[in-house]
């Protein structure tokens, strides 16, 4: 008989089938109390974790035995607060372990639409460590298959400190227990720093990995790892980062109770544009180590590399073995790090090696460092400043502040400081430097011997204030630039949109002391300078012969002076300084003329005076005088004067006029007159020299004007002489009167005589 065509065995056939499809698909259409019942209390007893089934929960058999469970949420251990959420939740057992032992063992899981909160806590352990380790003997795991559909995941990492969002997110771990076909994909949204104003960066995650999960071995295995992160859209203004990238490749061996990194080799590149800058880094760390107690990082090589339209910075690290505990701390020895920053204006090359400590990932601590280096700018031409420090740093590249604290050598010289940087970006220091002594002179342009050490029309490029922003206080015990000597300099300084204030400013200047304020406003257009100054005790000679080769006076200066002025270039500032200049100068000279010996000279020969020009430029010639006192009005770059007064023992010199600071001219008129009480200058009682200065400023011509003295002479011997026949003349009328009042007298005396002898006439009867 052809059983193919037996009527009863196509029945039992279609019987067969019936039953199993009805196995299938029945519990779809079943909900089990018991069971969900059965799951959440089994969970509550393994996790101390409250798991709530609002939907449904089944238990089907084809193609392979699995619960499904919908609208379930799980909370953190013994709280409400919720770990998880999923949409619907579909766990596949291996059917014949269920067939042949009766105990399930977990082939697959797959969830859709999950919510996960993932914290890392600050001892650095995970909210979800306890998922993972076995519970209940009933159950074991054989995963080879972990997928997430649709995945929201929220990452709070109090360890290191910041958040993470991923969402869109579908995560397939495949074939896990393929030793050769394990696969990972993923791709995702992720969002930084999400808040009520939005996130502060977005991008899309793509990464495929080949995974095998050794179940004997609890231990997790991620090989040719390549992952893809791309910026979408632009971070939030204070970030300010575009077109960033990050590629992450390597491999990686994780253990499964509790989950730890124990292994493998990473090599991670970036490359961003913020605000302008271009920037690129390479993380490679080839040998990664991990035991219970103990990461290490072998070989490990950081290059970061910076460029915008005029300047570049590279710095590279080399790190034979790092190691720690597992908990965010890490160490070594020798970690060996090369700086580099070039401009068109400037170039500074560092080169440090120094213990490396780094803390949750973020902070990088420098205990003990030795850095050599140099520096270069533009207006420092032949030749690097060399420096040479050892001290402690500390680096937080989350809150993007650097602080170093060094003693060592600037250009040879002692040097302590402290400097604080913070914002990467855009960026802010804080300093304290004490320097011995800074001589700028070997580095400033060759100046030809006679040649004008200052371009008076060169324009000013104040490069180095156009980015500053700084606070702090700086002390150089010497400061050499050229003929220039300046002594105990300290000021505290505040620089920020192109403007520096010193204040206070003080110094030791040519033996004396200066005391006051600086100020350059290079935002202003044109550029504004204030300098306010008290200067005490100062030796005026030496400070002129330095600054303007000029020796002509020479004593202790007291000066006061509050001058302003605007302008690009330094004859600018000639043009257009105004202010108030106060000078007192003491026991001093002026040099190139002996306005004593004038005096000497036209009291003994006045009569040979005849007003010829005589120019006193001998180079021996002072006036000495005890003290010399004027005040200066400047406007517009012409200095005013009228009330000069020198006292100089046997002469006293009042005068006034003008210097164009502008022309570098001087038109002034001094006025020298004797010391009656001095006898070989009793001639020149009441008579004035004028003597007039013009000319250059740093050459003026000195003019004795002996004509006007040769008047004054006529002309007090003129009066002299009136005085003297007006004095004869009131003598002789005054003896004439005297004269007249004795003959008057002399007569009123004889009449009173013969009036007295005269008898008087007899009385008639």
């Amino acid at each position: 008989m052809d059983w193919r065509h037996s009527r009863p065995l196509r029945i039992l056939i279609l019987l067969a089938i019936s039953l199993t499809a009805l196995l299938g698909v029945l519990p779809y259409f079943l909900s089990f109390d018991v069971l969900r019942e059965q799951i959440i209390n089994q969970v509550q007893a393994d996790t101390q974790r409250t798991m709530t089934i609002s939907g449904s929960a089944h238990m089907v058999l084809l193609p392979r035995p699995a619960i499904l469970i919908s609208n379930t949420t799980l909370t953190e251990p013994n709280a409400r607060t919720v770990f998880a959420h999923a949409d619907r939740v579909k766990v596949v057992f291996r059917l014949w372990p269920l067939i042949t032992t009766g105990k399930p063992v977990v082939h697959a899981i797959e969830i859709d639409q999950p919510e996960l909160n993932i914290v890392r806590h600050e001892n650095g352990t995970y909210n979800f460590e306890d998922l993972l380790r076995p519970h209940s003997d009933t159950t074991e795991f054989a995963l080879d298959k972990l997928s997430f559909n649709q995945a929201h995941l929220n990452w709070q990492d109090d360890f290191l400190g910041g958040e993470v969002s991923l969402s869109n997110l579908d995560l397939t771990l495949d074939q896990l227990t393929d030793p050769k076909d394990g696969r990972l994909k993923v791709d995702g949204q992720i969002t930084l720093g999400e808040n009520k104003a939005g996130a502060s960066w977005q991008g899309q995650v793509v990464g495929t990995a080949a995974m095998r999960y050794l179940e004997k071995e609890r231990t997790l295995r991620v090989a040719d790892i390549v992952f893809d992160v791309t910026q979408r859209g632009q971070s939030d203004e204070k970030l300010k980062l575009s077109e960033a990238h990050l590629q992450a490749t390597g491999n990686l061996n994780y253990s499964w109770q509790p989950l730890r990194l124990a292994g493998g080799d990473m090599k991670i590149t970036t490359s961003a544009v913020r605000a302008g800058q271009h920037w690129n880094a390479t993380l490679d760390v080839p040998d990664i180590s991990l035991t219970e107690s103990a990461l290490g990082l072998h070989r490990l090589k950081l290059k970061i590399g910076m460029k915008d339209q005029q300047s570049e910075f590279n710095a590279t690290t080399n790190i034979p073995t790092m190691g720690g505990g597992q908990r965010g701390f890490l160490r070594t020895d020798s970690a060996q790090i090369n700086v580099r920053y070039k401009s068109p204006e400037q170039d500074l090359s560092v080169q440090l090696v120094s213990p490396l400590e780094l803390y949750r990932g973020h902070l990088a601590r420098l205990p003990s460092y030795t850095l050599t280096g140099s520096y270069t700018n533009i207006n420092l031409p032949r030749g690097a400043i060399r420096l040479a420090l050892s001290g402690r740093g500390d680096l937080d590249m989350r809150d993007e502040n650097l602080s170093l604290d060094s003693v060592g050598t600037l250009d040879g010289e002692h040097l302590s400081s402290q400097i604080n940087l913070e914002n990467f970006l855009d960026p802010q220091f804080r300093v304290n430097i004490d320097l011995a002594k800074l001589d700028l002179t070997p580095y400033l342009p060759v100046v030809a011997k006679g040649a004008k050490t200052v371009n008076h029309n060169a324009a000013f490029d104040f490069w180095w204030l156009e980015k500053l922003k700084a606070l702090g206080s700086v002390k150089i015990g010497e400061l050499v630039l050229q003929n220039l000597h300046v002594d105990d300099l300290a000021f505290t300084l505040l620089a920020s949109n192109k403007r520096l204030v010193l204040d206070p400013l003080s110094a030791t200047l040519y033996e004396g002391r200066l005391n006051g304020r600086a100020e350059i406003d290079a935002g202003k257009k044109p550029a504004y300078f204030r300098l306010e100054q008290t200067l005490s005790n100062m030796n005026i000679n030496t400070l002129l012969t330095d600054t303007i080769d000029n020796s002509r006076f020479e004593g202790r200066s007291d000066l006061t002076l509050d001058v302003a002025a605007v302008g690009n270039k330094l004859s600018d500032l000639s043009k257009t300084a105004g202010g108030n200049i106060k000078i007192r100068l003491k026991q001093g000279a002026i040099r190139g003329i002996d306005i004593p010996l004038l005096l000497r000279t036209a009291s003994q020969q006045i009569k040979l005076m005849n007003g010829e020009t005589a120019p006193f430029s001998v180079k021996d010639a002072r006036t000495q005088f005890s003290e010399l006192q004027a005040t200066w009005l400047l406007k517009h770059g012409l200095a005013s004067n009228n009330d000069l007064n020198v006292r100089a023992g046997i002469l006293k010199l009042t005068g006034g006029g003008q210097i164009d600071l502008g022309a570098g001219q001087l038109n002034y008129m001094m006025k020298a007159s004797a010391n009656p009480d001095v006898p070989e200058l009793s001639g020149l009682k009441g008579l004035v020299l004028p003597i007039s200065f013009t000319g250059p400023l740093n050459a003026p011509e000195y003019k004795a004007d002996y004509a006007s003295l040769k008047e004054q002479i006529v002309h007090k011997q003129k009066a002299e002489q009136e005085a003297q026949q007006a004095q004869e003349k009131a003598k002789a009328a005054a003896a004439e009167k005297k004269a007249a009042a004795q003959r008057k007298a002399a007569a009123n005396s004889s009449a009173k005589s013969s009036a007295k002898t005269t008898p008087p006439p007899a009385k008639k009867k």
